[in-house]
């Protein structure tokens, strides 16, 4: 008795360690539909009656781990919720071919935005009529932040724009230490909050900050409350352009906007942001999904079963590019992403 006493007491306290070790304990939201792409003008005074803009930064970033995570609380007191979390891994693509992919995706932003009547000022022509952006520091290709890992075209600067250095953040429900990052990434300013004003005025243009974020994979999470949760997460294998979705604080894919009259603070320029993602399910290379579950969580589950706890789900998957179609596939949506958000600005002007 006393035996069998002491490895319950052992075996909750494991349960208790691990739950409270994850990022499923305070879900922070979860948005469980998709959502076609669109764009969403916030703020467009930077945008209106505009045609002439200058690029003070241009960056694509490619995400090669990213991970989903949804919760579903149980209806009563102390009946059993569900928690899931999936983490995925792109693999066979280096920095030769992220540069070769973003110098095609830049220049096809171009083309478009001449398209739609648009002109763009490139960096090296505003750095020379602008000291306030000439002076400013570089991004460096290939610096890992909140978006994954930054590339720059070829022959261009581009600047750091705020909260790009911070820790990068899965999707879905979030927990609370999440939301403590997420409220800070918020408040986060950058230069280029308080010298792209100065830079738009000494141009005569507003300055843009465009940034595409690549995925290898739409990442989904649901979670369904009732007599008995239920908590899936998946992963879509294939080229995407992540957008803005309910569980986000700050946009990914986006255009920002400042001119002469944007405060110096944070949040305060204008955007175009994608809502949704751009994706598409032609094959990118091979996907190799499989169980993260350790003994630990296994023995966790069991007595959350019987004691009305949270039980968890934890799996993992691979995704090694074909590096062909993995380009070809990137291209396509990187390109309709551009659409979207060039036609918004278009629009405005």
């Amino acid at each position: 008795m006393s035996s069998a006493f002491h490895r319950l007491t052992a075996a909750a306290t494991l349960c208790a360690l691990f739950a409270t070790s994850t990022a499923f304990a305070l879900p922070f939201g979860i948005s469980a539909k998709d959502k076609a792409a669109s764009a969403k003008v916030t703020r467009g005074g930077p945008f209106k009656g505009q045609s002439s803009y200058a690029l003070g930064a241009f960056r694509v970033a490619f995400i090669t781990e990213d991970s989903v995570a949804a919760v579903a609380k149980g209806m009563l007191s102390g009946g059993n919720s569900a928690a899931s979390r999936m983490s995925g891994e792109l693999t066979g693509v280096d920095h030769a071919l992220m540069q070769k992919i973003t110098d095609q995706i830049y220049a096809d932003f171009l083309k478009q935005a001449a398209a739609k009547g648009l002109t763009l000022i490139d960096s090296a022509t505003l750095a020379k009529s602008s000291p306030s952006y000439a002076a400013m520091d570089e991004q460096t290709s290939f610096d890992e932040g909140r978006l994954g890992t930054y590339v720059i075209p070829t022959g261009q600067r581009s600047v750091p724009l705020a909260a790009d250095g911070s820790k990068q953040l899965g999707k879905g429900s979030k927990g609370l230490t999440d939301s403590f990052r997420i409220t800070g990434q918020m408040m986060a300013k950058a230069p280029a909050n308080k010298e792209f004003p100065k830079a738009s005025k000494e141009s005569g243009a507003t300055v843009l900050g465009v940034t595409l974020v690549v995925n290898f994979a739409n990442f989904k999470g649901s979670g369904t409350s009732s007599w008995g949760s239920s908590a899936k997460t998946r992963i879509i294998s294939g080229a995407t352009i992540d957008g803005w979705t309910k569980a986000d604080a700050l946009p990914a894919t986006s255009i920002m906007g400042w001119d002469p009259k944007t405060p110096d603070a944070p949040m305060a320029m204008g955007e175009v942001i994608l809502e949704g993602q751009v994706h598409s399910e032609a094959s990118i290379g091979s996907l190799d999904s499989h169980s993260d579950m350790k003994v630990g969580d296994h023995i966790a589950n069991g007595i959350a079963a019987l004691g009305g706890g949270t039980t968890y789900s934890k799996k993992a998957a691979v995704v090694t590019a074909d590096p062909v179609a993995y380009e070809k596939n990137v291209l396509l949506v990187a390109a309709e992403a551009s659409d979207i958000l060039l036609s918004a600005i278009a629009k405005e002007k």
